[in-house]
């Protein structure tokens, strides 16, 4: 292999990190490129890839092994997918579980308490839920349906949600979107998220 296909892969390999919105979360690789038989360094270049595993890794009270990130973000993302997948075929009576549009801010809201995604960065949302979408959903994601809910009671951390009369609406909606974001963090937790 000479030194153009030698780069030739690598930028594919950064351009395929990039593409699975691997990226921005702390966790980077350096490449140094050698020229032929010398000693120094010809460049550098820094790509930033990865979930903020370190972080991750600690909380859960597991050692940090670095060179097995790339492989726990593609399970990480594979597992939420099925998760997801799985959340898609629960029902509530004779209904889906999760039957409206706005059921995708408990998702939303519970990956972000379980530190998959920041909150209040929509942007950051809608990559990694389009990166995890399984192929059949009860209700298609939509960007603006989830950026609602910094206006509704769902924008605190679940395990602060109350229903309110006054701001909640209907109790039977706040405790339908309090149940799928219950069942998705069971499944999520089942799957050792």
């Amino acid at each position: 292999m000479n030194n153009e296909e030698a780069l030739g892969l690598l930028n594919r390999l950064l351009e395929w990190l990039r593409q699975a919105d691997l990226k921005n979360f702390g966790s980077h690789i350096s490449l140094n490129f050698y020229a032929d038989g010398a000693q120094h360094v010809d460049s550098i270049q820094t790509q930033y890839f990865g979930m903020p595993h370190d972080a991750f890794m600690e909380k859960k009270g597991n050692p940090v092994r670095h060179e097995n990130n790339m492989h726990e973000v593609l399970g990480t993302k594979k597992a939420i997918r099925n998760c997801i997948a799985l959340l898609m075929k629960e029902r509530l009576g004779d209904k889906p579980l999760f039957n409206r549009q706005n059921h995708w801010q408990a998702i939303y809201r519970i990956l972000v308490d379980k530190g998959y995604c920041r909150d209040s960065d929509f942007e950051g949302f809608d990559l990694f839920i389009k990166k995890v979408m399984p192929a059949e959903v009860n209700k298609p994601y939509k960007k603006g349906s989830v950026k609602q809910i910094s206006q509704t009671d769902y924008n605190k951390p679940f395990d602060k949600w109350k229903y309110d009369g006054e701001t909640s609406g209907k109790y039977e909606i706040f405790a339908r979107m309090q149940a799928v974001a219950r069942r998705f963090k069971e499944l999520l937790e089942a799957a050792g998220l």
